[in-house]
This record gives C-alpha cells, structure tokens and sequence, in this order.
C-alpha cells in the first residue's frame, strides 16, 4: 500500500503465547523480528524503514508485519489436556467484550 509494505506472517501458538524471534522476509532480505509474549492473532508490528522508496520524495516506506496464529495441523492429546485443565482454572468471556456474549 503506496511505499508500505504488509505482510501476513503465520506465528505458532507458542510464539504467540511465550514470545520468540522469527525471521521475517523483506525487501532487503530477511531480518528478525521479536514477537512479544501474548500476541494475538491481527496483532500488526512495524519494521520501520523496511518498505519501498516513494520515487517522488525518495523516503522510504514500513513494513507491518500482521500475525497470524496457526494450530499445529496435528493436534495431540497433551495439548488439548493442557487447554482444558487451562480453561477450568481461567474462565474468561472474550466476545462479551466487544458486546457479542
């Protein structure tokens, strides 16, 4: 968009939920990017400087990175214990928030 640039960057459960370093691609080549601890998926983050010169005033755009929280495709019964025993102990009402519940 003009001399940003967006990406949709597939994150795992536990970089979204622990945090972590990733690579990232840009124009430049890649660079890393740290995600912060708690991320939710739509969560953007600004790689400043990272996007394409605008040929008229010669600055140089951002990059968003946009993550996306992926689920491993093979689900196993660990995981699924852990975020049952995790919901018993931690109820919560995410789309009452937004007036949804």
């Amino acid at each position: 968009k003009d001399s940003d640039v967006h990406l949709d960057l597939p994150v795992t459960l536990q970089e979204a939920v622990l945090g972590g370093k990733v690579e990232v691609p840009t124009v430049d080549g890649k660079v890393t990017l740290s995600v912060p601890a708690g991320s939710n998926t739509g969560s953007s983050l600004r790689l400043k400087g990272k996007g394409i010169v605008d040929q008229r005033s010669g600055q140089r755009g951002d990059q968003y990175v946009h993550l996306q929280v992926v689920l491993p495709e093979d689900k196993d019964g660990a995981l699924k214990q852990a975020l049952e025993d995790w919901a018993k102990a931690h109820p919560y009402d995410v789309r009452g928030k937004v007036g949804l519940g």
